[in-house]
């Protein structure tokens, strides 16, 4: 279980609202995603399916671990975007006297920065996962549990929206661009993904 996990809830938003840079968005998106995953395991793991047909039982019982890994995941990334970005600010807080000592702070700043893209890019692509994951438990879970569905769903695409806009802050400042290119391939395709995962779930929702 990852640290911010640990903490009850109150602790955590009390974490959250403190006037600390961390946890911030970042964090917070995965938690959010971690959420959401939590509610589509539970539906998954619900005695009824749709049509308590053994095939929808079969899907569900299927996808259930892989949501169980994603929120695990979500979990972690929550705690490695408040490592990345408090060792991004000890970049920030570097020596810059000389000529040596300002490129070398430079260098430090640029690593971590493409650090603390890489976890929400991850987080990113962790909730795009879940989206999918969702698009067979809106098709095979109890429709009495469709608003719970559609809270996941919402909450898992807001985790992904969520990270992908820490991933541009971060990118906005970089000068390398072949990383920044890349970065935005990456993440590009993913909000597809997530996209499609989310209108095909809720339309399985509301279907």
């Amino acid at each position: 279980m990852s640290a911010l996990a640990h903490l009850t809830l109150h602790e955590f938003l009390e974490r959250v609202a403190a006037a600390t840079p961390t946890p911030g968005g970042g964090a917070v998106a995965a938690m959010a995603g971690a959420c959401g995953a939590a509610l589509a395991e539970m539906v998954a793991a619900l005695p009824r399916t749709r049509q308590n047909a053994p095939d929808e039982r079969a899907a569900l019982d299927q996808v259930r671990p892989a949501l169980t890994a994603a929120r695990a995941r979500l979990e972690r990334l929550a705690d490695l975007d408040v490592e990345a970005f408090d060792r991004l600010l000890v970049a920030f807080r570097l020596p810059k006297g000389s000529d040596a000592e300002k490129a070398a702070r430079q260098a430090a700043i640029a690593d971590a920065t493409k650090d603390a893209t890489l976890v929400p890019l991850e987080t990113a692509r962790v909730s795009a996962d879940v989206l999918m994951l969702l698009e067979t438990v809106a098709d095979a879970g109890n429709r009495a549990a469709a608003a719970d569905l559609l809270v996941a769903i919402g909450i898992v695409r807001a985790a992904a929206d969520g990270a992908a806009a820490n991933v541009r802050a971060n990118l906005g400042t970089l000068a390398d661009q072949a990383f920044t290119a890349s970065s935005m391939r990456r993440l590009t395709a993913t909000l597809e993904d997530a996209t499609r995962s989310a209108h095909t779930a809720i339309g399985a929702v509301q279907g």
